[in-house]
């Protein structure tokens, strides 16, 4: 395998997830979602695609890949939207009030919380929590199953977020942009030849 390739991919992704602030990791699902597992699984499905772009890059397709990587950017603003809403509904700060500590929230409330929540409209996700004993006493205010169920959509949604945005980048910067820079990296770096 050309280790310089796999270098210069490696060295994309950790600039894509380092750019703007560390923006893709920095709005990763909360830890309590295992963000960790989320950021990492994003990376290297990146890492793949960014590959993948760089085997099959034509300069003969620069229109295709403009196209492609449109789209892609239409999707990663859709996506982007629906991260946020989704993000907001499902997370919450504790105890009530905290900035930085955030904790995921069931999809569903268990019947004692929707009973009582509904007689004291207004309360927040985490005055609810609060009002049943807080965190040892989530499972009184969100079912286990509800809990994880929400943990694996806000990890999904990041996932299709994140990889919506790289393909976008790759496509214009392995696709459309190959012929004006002299080429995709994998020819660059096949000039080169297997390090």
């Amino acid at each position: 395998m050309n280790r310089r390739l796999l270098a210069k991919g490696i060295e994309v992704i950790g600039v894509l997830f380092a750019a703007f602030g560390g923006f893709l990791a920095g709005i990763a699902p909360p830890e309590a979602a295992d963000a960790k597992f989320a950021v990492g699984l994003s990376s290297f499905c990146a890492l793949i695609i960014l590959f993948a772009i760089a085997a099959v890059a034509s300069k003969q397709f620069r229109k295709v890949w403009t196209l492609a990587a449109l789209a892609l950017l239409i999707v990663s603003f859709a996506a982007a939207l629906y991260y946020k809403a989704t993000y907001d509904r499902l997370t919450f700060e504790y105890p009530p009030g905290a900035q930085n500590a955030e904790y995921i929230a069931g999809t569903e409330l268990t019947p004692e919380a929707r009973e009582y929540l509904g007689a004291h409209d207004g309360l927040s996700k985490s005055q609810l929590l609060a009002k049943f004993g807080g965190l040892e006493n989530k499972n009184k205010v969100w079912p286990e199953g509800s809990v994880n169920k929400a943990r694996n959509h806000l990890i999904a949604i990041y996932v299709v977020l994140v990889l919506s945005i790289a393909t976008a980048v790759f496509s214009l910067t392995e696709g459309a942009f190959s012929k004006a820079r002299g080429g995709s990296i994998r020819s660059r770096n096949s000039k080169g030849g297997d390090q």
